[in-house]
């Protein structure tokens, strides 16, 4: 009977403890994949450069990437300019708990993730 109780309220805080950590997990590589990816538009990289320095970061398993802004530093840049990357991906939950939560909402949506780089130009 006790079990019957906990048991639920225990998974619960098991699914979410799990998925948290994924999407943290996920959250700084995206950082970092994006920290990367601005550090080559700093060094006079193309825009198709940044993208492929940040899949790299992600060993090739950049699915679910969306890229909303990608702007290099060009020849004539001066170091007041940025090099900026913006990039968006779609967090997949592992456990139902997600499936649950969105039963009960009004408009359920994917969570999405997103990072920013930001690098300046050297000029």
């Amino acid at each position: 009977m006790e079990l019957a109780l906990v048991l639920p309220v225990l998974l619960l805080l098991i699914f979410g403890l799990i998925d948290f950590g994924r999407v943290m997990q996920q959250q700084i590589q995206l950082t970092e994949a994006v920290r990367e990816g601005a550090r080559v538009g700093a060094l006079n990289g193309t825009a198709s450069d940044m993208q492929t320095q940040v899949v790299a970061a992600f060993s090739g398993d950049a699915t679910g990437l969306t890229y909303t802004t990608a702007t290099p530093c060009t020849p004539a840049s001066t170091a007041t300019t940025d090099s900026t990357l913006k990039v968006a991906r779609t967090f997949t939950p592992i456990t139902p708990l997600y499936s649950v939560i969105k039963l009960f909402q009004s408009n359920p949506s994917n969570i999405t993730l997103s990072a920013t780089g930001v690098m300046a130009c050297l000029g």
